[in-house]
Order: C-alpha cells, then sequence, then structure tokens
C-alpha cells in the first residue's frame, strides 16, 4: 500500500493535536499538488519540522483543490491549524515568494486526523533525506515503507 509522508508545519500540528475535528486541511504555501492519482483512502502521515523531525500523526486523503487563502479559512476556520485568518497568515507568509494580496494556495483534505503521543512519534523515518521539504511517497512493499 503506498502512502504520503508530508512535512507539516510545527504549530500547525501543536494546534490541531490538541482538537477533535473529522477532517483537517494540510495546507501548502504552493498551489502545485504534493502527488498525483491518490486514491481517497490513502494514509498520509505528517513529519515534524526541525528540531523534531518525527513521524509525529496521520489522517487519510479525501481531496486537494486550489483556493485563495481567505476561502481556506472560510471553509476550513480552525481546521487549517490556526486560531483565526490573521493567525493562518502568519504561519504561510514566511513560506511565501509573494508576500501581498490573498495567495493561493494548496489544501489537502484529510479525514481522521490523529496526532500521536511524543512517546509514540517515529524519529528519523527510513529513507528520509534532509533535502525532502514537501513530502515523499512510500510504499509499505519497500523495506523503507514497511518499516515505518
Amino acid at each position: 500500500m503506498k502512502f504520503w509522508l508530508g512535512v507539516t508545519d510545527n504549530n500547525w500540528f501543536n494546534f490541531l493535536s490538541h482538537r477533535e475535528f473529522d477532517e483537517v486541511n494540510f495546507w501548502q504555501p504552493s498551489a502545485k499538488p504534493l502527488f498525483s492519482e491518490a486514491p481517497v483512502g490513502m494514509p498520509f502521515l505528517y513529519k515534524l519540522k526541525r528540531p523534531h523531525n518525527h513521524v509525529s500523526g496521520g489522517g487519510f486523503f479525501v481531496t486537494y483543490s486550489v483556493l485563495p487563502l481567505s476561502l481556506a479559512w472560510e471553509v476550513f476556520g480552525k481546521k487549517n491549524g490556526a486560531g483565526s485568518l490573521d493567525e493562518l497568515r502568519e504561519l504561510i507568509k514566511p513560506l511565501l515568494a509573494n508576500k501581498v494580496g490573498d495567495p493561493e494556495v494548496g489544501c489537502t483534505v484529510l479525514s481522521n486526523p490523529f496526532f500521536l503521543n511524543e512517546l509514540d512519534w517515529l524519529e528519523n523515518p527510513p529513507g528520509w533525506a534532509g533535502s525532502i521539504v514537501r513530502g515523499k511517497m512510500y510504499d509499505n512493499k519497500n523495506e523503507d515503507g514497511n518499516k515505518i
């Protein structure tokens, strides 16, 4: 079975890990899709950024769309991993090439999100290179995917 391991914003993770939502928006500052032809229900795991570099939870892929940031807030609200539209803008702003206006963001909707307790995090996932900034597709038929 294929699954995605996506690099996530630590603030996004911290905000959402204390809430119980049925779905979340795994946003990205680029409108370029993370992957193509993913089946609905594909496992999607989160990997925290430094200093943690751990697999810390996941969810299940539903759909991908590109939305203006303001509409992503209107549709998902706090499921974006922020308490307000202004907070969301502050999370995304350092990651944007063009920091003005209402940028388009990639919205990967994940259902049944789960957030692991820190003791259960998987440190330094196998096959992960430090140069990966968005994520990596794994397959449990391969050694690295099977280990995860």
